[in-house]
């Protein structure tokens, strides 16, 4: 199949870039030249940025915006382990049309809890693993130099492989790869206090289900949250069961703002990627956390030798 909007400067492969800011004009500079270019070699051009951001970038284009695909990040990537999957489906429907894909992706905009900085670092650094073998597209990432935390800044270098500047795209010195399998394979930090906790086999999995449904409710849940995490529960503690050695491990606290139900277990995982995309046709399992993705607010997996912890967060 041929693709229209090749170029001179078309990409070979994945492209991953991240654009420092620090006020409308220089997002606006930044993003500007990059989305008349991708409109100007008909490029399927994709804008997944928060509402405000949107209306900026909309009124800098002017008529051009009709050509843009806009997507509100809060809610896409609302919980950063879909946004991969929702990536793959965009570059699937730009190849299928004969076109390249070019985004614009805002996953760590200023207001997010410190948790969930912590899974995009880890959704920015696992991109060019799940892009490296498919058909070539750019991204870049903007990041708020004033707003947001400095450890996130320091890992925006740190996670993509090219800086944006007026001139093009320059190797981050920062740049880390392997940074990934280190954030995967580290512990999660543990809870302060409050923590109610039990262990499951083969015969409690009803029970632990009924258990972390009476938790939900007692956080005040609504009845539809709720539901979802007790369906995500129910996976997580099979998963435990039928991979992690038969048994496990459940902990369960509140915070301020948030329901968080934490299952570990013996096992170990070995691929970062697991539930943030569908298994291949080829599998007949690995559904589970690739649907608590889908159910839940924010999860965070980490494996090593120590074992595996899925912990799920619910915002109230």
């Amino acid at each position: 199949m041929s693709t229209r909007g090749s170029s001179a400067t078309a990409p070979t492969a994945f492209t991953h870039e991240v654009l420092l800011y620090r006020d409308d004009a220089t997002f606006l500079a930044g993003l500007l030249p990059f989305l008349h270019e991708g409109l100007a070699f008909d490029e399927e051009v994709v804008v997944a940025e928060p509402p405000d951001r949107q209306e900026l970038l909309r009124t800098a284009l002017g008529p051009a915006a009709a050509a843009v695909r806009w997507l509100d990040v809060t809610e896409l990537g609302r919980n950063p382990g879909r946004l991969i999957d929702a990536c793959t489906t965009l570059l699937a429907e730009a190849t299928a049309a004969g076109r390249r894909l070019r985004g614009v992706g805002e996953s760590a905009w200023p207001g997010r809890h410190d948790a969930e900085y912590a899974e995009c670092r880890l959704h920015e650094l696992l991109l060019g693993t799940a892009f490296a073998d498919g058909p070539p597209w750019r991204l870049l990432c903007p990041y708020d130099q004033v707003r947001l935390p400095r450890d996130v800044r320091t890992g925006a270098l740190l996670s993509h492989p090219l800086v944006a500047t007026p001139t093009g795209g320059r190797p981050s010195t920062s740049f880390s790869p392997d940074a990934a399998a280190a954030d995967f394979g580290t512990p999660l930090p543990p809870p302060h206090e409050g923590v109610l906790r039990g262990t499951y086999g083969p015969e409690d999995l009803r029970p632990t289900r009924r258990t972390v449904a009476s938790f939900a409710r007692s956080c005040g849940l609504s009845v539809e949250r709720s539901e979802a995490l007790e369906l995500a529960a129910a996976e997580l503690a099979t998963n435990s069961v039928r991979h992690g050695g038969g048994s496990g491990s459940l902990a369960m606290w509140r915070t301020d703002d948030a329901a968080v139900v934490e299952f570990s277990d013996r096992g170990q995982l070995t691929e970062p990627l697991a539930g943030r995309r569908p298994p291949g046709a080829e599998r007949s399992g690995g559904w589970g956390l690739y649907l608590v993705n889908q159910l839940c607010d924010l999860v965070q997996v980490r494996s090593g030798s120590w074992g595996t912890t899925v912990r799920v967060t619910t915002w109230r």
